[in-house]
């Protein structure tokens, strides 16, 4: 069976409680968007797990999308913690082909960000990230460095040897705009369906995040040393749990249409 290959998404977009847990062989719903908006403030409680799958000819899970069976086995897991005030305080990831290996993140609130790297070889490391009024990453670099509107939404942010530009519609981020230092320049277009709430992010600090449930990335990158632009789309399916959350993504490429690029799973608080 063919391997399946990870690609850089925007979302990076993780025990349901009272969670749910994803239930198998559902064919996967896919939405077409409309005019009526439900906001991703009809709440659906905060992702306490994303886990990350492989298709694998001897995989431990069985699920169906349009119809075709695949066997899936985790690859990589991430469980996250919030406080009271529904903000990030841990994130915990373990690998399935190293049961002893682990990394976490921790956080405080002092108001700045206080992130505390662990990992199971031992490594502590310390760092502050300094925080708005609104309690998002302002950078460290200078207040250039992360820049958000009126209502809390990313619009623009240079580091990294990178610019990034955002641009909101709606609740919604519908394009972004990527300029490197080495010249390439990457511009996605984002498509949702309004009728359903996004997946939260767990990364609580990064400003508002969209609204709705994303369906499509149209991704166009010129480079330097490229004559014409090249052009992915990503298309995005989904399971959903009887309360109507996402708890499955096949993320599908227009590079390999018959075998999904990334698949996850979510469980909710």
């Amino acid at each position: 069976m063919k391997p399946i290959t990870t690609f850089s998404l925007l979302f990076p977009l993780a025990l349901l409680s009272a969670c749910t847990t994803p239930q198998v062989n559902i064919s996967p719903q896919t939405t077409t968007p409309t005019s009526t908006q439900t906001p991703a403030s009809a709440k659906m409680g905060r992702v306490v797990q994303i886990t990350e799958y492989l298709i694998s000819t001897d995989g431990e899970k069985s699920v169906t999308l349009d119809g075709k069976k695949l066997l899936l086995t985790w690859r990589i897991k991430n469980d996250y913690s919030y406080d009271t005030n529904d903000r990030l305080i841990r994130q915990r990831t373990s690998a399935r082909n190293n049961a002893s290996w682990w990394e976490e993140l921790s956080y405080q609130y002092t108001p700045d960000l206080i992130q505390r790297y662990q990992n199971s070889e031992s490594k502590d490391l310390l760092n502050t990230l300094l925080l708005n009024a609104k309690g998002y990453l302002k950078g460290n670099q200078g207040p250039d460095e992360y820049v958000y509107d009126a209502e809390g939404y990313l619009i623009s942010y240079t580091g990294n040897n990178q610019r990034d530009t955002y641009t909101i519609k709606n609740g919604n981020v519908i394009a972004k705009e990527t300029v490197y230092s080495s010249g390439l320049i990457q511009k996605n277009k984002y498509e949702y369906d309004l009728t359903k709430p996004g997946i939260p992010s767990p990364l609580t600090f990064r400003g508002q995040q969209s609204q709705n449930l994303l369906l499509k990335q149209t991704m166009v990158s010129t480079s330097t040393n490229s004559s014409s632009p090249e052009t992915t789309v990503f298309t995005h399916q989904y399971d959903f749990d009887p309360q109507g959350r996402a708890v499955r993504e096949f993320v599908v490429s227009d590079i390999d249409p018959n075998w999904p690029s990334s698949i996850r799973e979510f469980v909710y608080q």
